[in-house]
């Protein structure tokens, strides 16, 4: 059991670093390219979030994370809508006092791996806390909890998916992912959505066809759907998706196979709307000067690895996934994005901006037209000084 320190506030701040590793695991600027690389919101909102919980623990920011005893007050009931984003629950957490800063909390969940939530009606305490009302939605302690709820959160990718698939069906992983990859089943599902899959369904290069087109929503099943027919479900709903935004994808450039590839980046390398819709810009302006994106989830993706930093000799991976050595937008999505991050890739903001990079202390994002600007700025807000915390 973790014990703080009323009197030495750096006590807590080594506790609490340690409870919370997850966070920080093999955090470290040192070795990493800091130049000549787009700077990803994976990376600097770890150390935002971090900075944000420690710095004030001495004031009560444990009790963010974990909830106040001495403060927790009246019950209140809480409604998460289906299909529901991190950044809404943070929203209808923090309207109903549940938790402190709605923002922070979806930050919480997306970096703790907490964001495997269920819809339903639920029962907190005011002033409850990050970890337990996060813990509380993974787990389902719902009102009126239903088992037949499945959820594959926004930005998963067909690995995970597969996870979260076995558990819900007591399938072994190997055997979802199988099934997932399996050639009659893409040939069952290409018949029933056609023009949705008739792209991918030419793509040689990609590592699973179906990535990307698991669309990521809480789905409420019945207990005689088999493992068929949740993929299927989940496929419907990203065809739904592409006719709701049919107009749009007519006045693209892209095809939809390439919009969904779009936007698994800007879901993963962006949490709001606003910040994804100019991330898009500067992705699409590189494209359109065959300059390539080096956007640090393609080389993840390739390596098949999860790390805040990607190192020089990661970008030099012999992958068509890695956009640092490839132009375009590789073959296929990294992920499964969400609606907000699709919608952001068909309305990107216009600009001239080629490139961005997050102050690592505040979040705030910077964007310059060319490598001398950025440059300066990543030496500002990106030096190894505010990055090694």
């Amino acid at each position: 059991m973790a014990r703080f320190s009323k009197k030495n506030p750096k006590d807590n701040h080594d506790t609490l670093t340690h409870i919370e590793s997850e966070f920080t695991t093999n955090y470290s600027s040192k070795g990493l390219r800091r130049h000549n690389r787009l700077a990803g919101f994976g990376k600097f909102f770890i150390s935002f979030l971090v900075v944000a919980l420690l710095a004030g623990l001495g004031a009560g920011g444990y009790y963010v994370l974990a909830g106040n005893p001495f403060t927790q007050g009246k019950e209140v009931s809480v409604t998460i809508p289906d299909g529901a984003s991190s950044q809404e629950i943070g929203q209808i957490l923090a309207q109903a006092d549940v938790v402190a800063d709605g923002p922070m909390f979806a930050r919480y969940m997306r970096l703790t791996g907490l964001d495997n939530y269920q819809s339903g009606q639920y029962t907190f305490r005011t002033g409850a806390g990050f970890r337990p009302a996060a813990q509380k939605l993974v787990a389902g302690d719902q009102d009126n909890h239903s088992a037949n709820q499945l959820t594959i959160p926004e930005g998963t990718t067909l690995d995970q998916v597969a996870s979260i698939l076995a558990k819900y069906t007591g399938k072994s992983e190997d055997e979802v992912l199988a099934f997932l990859d399996d050639d009659q089943f893409f040939s069952q599902a290409k018949a029933a959505y056609p023009e949705l899959l008739a792209e991918v369904a030419n793509q040689d290069q990609v590592r699973h066809r179906l990535e990307g087109y698991l669309f990521p929503a809480t789905y409420n099943l019945t207990p005689d759907q088999d493992l068929a027919d949740i993929v299927l479900t989940m496929i419907d709903r990203t065809d739904q998706v592409r006719l709701k935004y049919a107009d749009d994808l007519a006045k693209s450039k892209l095809s939809f196979h390439e919009v969904l590839t779009l936007a698994s980046l800007i879901e993963a390398e962006a949490p709001d709307l606003e910040n994804r819709e100019r991330i898009a810009g500067v992705f699409l302006n590189r494209l359109e000067i065959d300059m390539p994106i080096q956007s640090d989830i393609s080389v993840l993706y390739a390596n098949q690895t999860h790390s805040a930093y990607v190192t020089i000799e990661d970008t030099e991976t012999d992958s068509p996934y890695n956009l640092y050595q490839n132009t375009g937008l590789g073959p296929g999505p990294f992920n499964n994005p969400g609606e907000e991050a699709i919608e952001a890739a068909l309305n990107p903001i216009p600009s001239d901006d080629l490139y961005f990079v997050a102050d690592l202390k505040t979040g705030k994002v910077y964007y310059s037209k060319d490598y001398e600007s950025h440059s300066k700025l990543v030496d500002q807000y990106v030096s190894e000084e505010n990055a090694d915390l």
